[in-house]
């Protein structure tokens, strides 16, 4: 996602008034044209004018929707940001975790939950309600799902008697873009050498690795096809 500006209003500065998400936009100013100023109505018309250069890009991330699904998937940097706030009590926590996790950390204090947090903040994932809690097979494997580091470890173990089982848990878990999870090691190494330059990681997209069609389509890599990188028409007066 791009996000174009901000704008405060009832919603908190993190909020976002026009972003871009593949070839759709919003544009979230509620007056109808002829109720905005001159530069609202410039910024509409400014705004029309980007999306309509992204001809190929498409949305890639699908989060669940919390009025339909009924659940919200937060990304791992709630809780950094519970902990950061003076204002916050530490017991809004349970709102974010998973009641046996939430259970682990009663009696300890912000700075005790803080280490916590450092030390396992790789490691969580959403349950199937959407709330955070610690991945075991992640902690066993010894990586961060997140990590491009998680691919060598992950296929490596595929290869051990030992740790194959676990290894195709997480990638079926993590890796649902990827060869199924039962595919030989060779066959994740060659996927893995093909898509590693197009791969990108979302929690709110249901803490998965996504293949960028676009990036791979293009041969650059997702790192840099950035925001106006992955439009196909020039602007004006280029």
């Amino acid at each position: 996602m791009e996000v174009i500006c901000g704008g405060i209003n009832s919603k908190t500065p993190r909020a976002g008034a026009v972003w871009r998400q593949g070839h759709l936009l919003h544009f979230g100013f509620e007056p109808s044209p002829e109720r905005m100023t001159e530069a609202g109505k410039a910024l509409l018309v400014n705004a029309i004018c980007y999306i309509a250069r992204f001809t190929d890009d498409r949305p890639i991330v699908r989060t669940p929707c919390v009025f339909v699904q009924g659940k919200r998937l937060l990304d791992r940097g709630a809780i950094a940001r519970v902990l950061a706030d003076p204002q916050r009590d530490v017991k809004d926590l349970q709102y974010y975790l998973k009641k046996e996790t939430h259970a682990t950390l009663g009696g300890k204090s912000r700075q005790e939950i803080g280490k916590w947090h450092e030390q396992v903040r790789g490691y969580l994932h959403a349950d199937a309600e959407g709330k955070l809690t610690v991945d075991a097979d992640a902690q066993a494997l010894g990586v961060s799902p997140a990590s491009l580091d998680f691919f060598e470890k992950a296929i490596a173990a595929l290869q051990e008697p030992a740790r194959a089982a676990l290894s195709r848990r997480l990638l079926g878990r993590y890796v649902p873009t990827g060869p199924a999870a039962d595919a030989p090691a060779e066959k994740w190494s060659s996927w893995w050498r093909e898509t590693k330059p197009y791969l990108f990681f979302s929690d709110t997209g249901g803490f998965h690795w996504y293949v960028d069609p676009l990036a791979k389509a293009r041969g650059v890599s997702t790192a840099q096809l950035r925001g106006p990188a992955r439009a196909k028409l020039p602007a004006l007066g280029e």
